[in-house]
Parts: C-alpha cells; sequence; structure tokens
C-alpha cells in the first residue's frame, strides 16, 4: 500500500469519525420526543408519521436544534402536526431528550 493511500484512508476515517459523533440519531428524537409528550401530561402519547431530518449544534449550549414533524395521539384526541416545529435536544444522564421549544 503506498504512502498517499495510507493517508487518504487517515484522511477518510478521520472524516467519518467526525461526521458521526454530535447529535441524536432519528430514533433517538423520536423517543425524546415520545418521553416529551408524555412528561407534558399524556401517559398514553403515541407518534404517527414522525419526521426529522436536520439538526444544528448549538454554539453556545450543549445543545442540537432539530426539526421536528409529527402526528399526535394525545389526551384522547388527534394533533395533526399541531406539534410540529424546532425542538431543542440534549443530552442528559446518558439519554437524549427534549429540552424545549425553540419555534
Amino acid at each position: 500500500m503506498s504512502k498517499a493511500q495510507v493517508a487518504a484512508i487517515g484522511l477518510l476515517t478521520v472524516f467519518l469519525a467526525a461526521c458521526s459523533g454530535g447529535g441524536p440519531s432519528k430514533a433517538q428524537r423520536q423517543a425524546a420526543f415520545v418521553a416529551h409528550m408524555k412528561e407534558e401530561g399524556s401517559d398514553n402519547a403515541k407518534i404517527r408519521d414522525f419526521q426529522s431530518s436536520k439538526c444544528t449544534k448549538s454554539e453556545s449550549t450543549p445543545t442540537y436544534a432539530c426539526d421536528v414533524s409529527a402526528t399526535v395521539q394525545a389526551m384522547g384526541r388527534d394533533f395533526d402536526h399541531e406539534m410540529d416545529g424546532i425542538y431543542a435536544f440534549a443530552e442528559v444522564g446518558g439519554e437524549w431528550k427534549v429540552t424545549g421549544r425553540i419555534q
């Protein structure tokens, strides 16, 4: 293996490591969102059609701002995308949690 190939593999490894760390996965965001709905007073909250595609790291706090779009069934009624917005997610005790709604 040439030095150029070794260098390219090294750079690729560093790049992939940098991309893989950080914010919550989509599954972690969904679990945190369900937990947030339950904390807000609906023990039987259910999420349908959960979508979340983009997270941005906050420069001033250890949180990520992530878009969320979902149909929520809670408190005996359907909230058809009424809960959509940008939410703050933070890792607390090894678990991702919604720490607030940004917009």
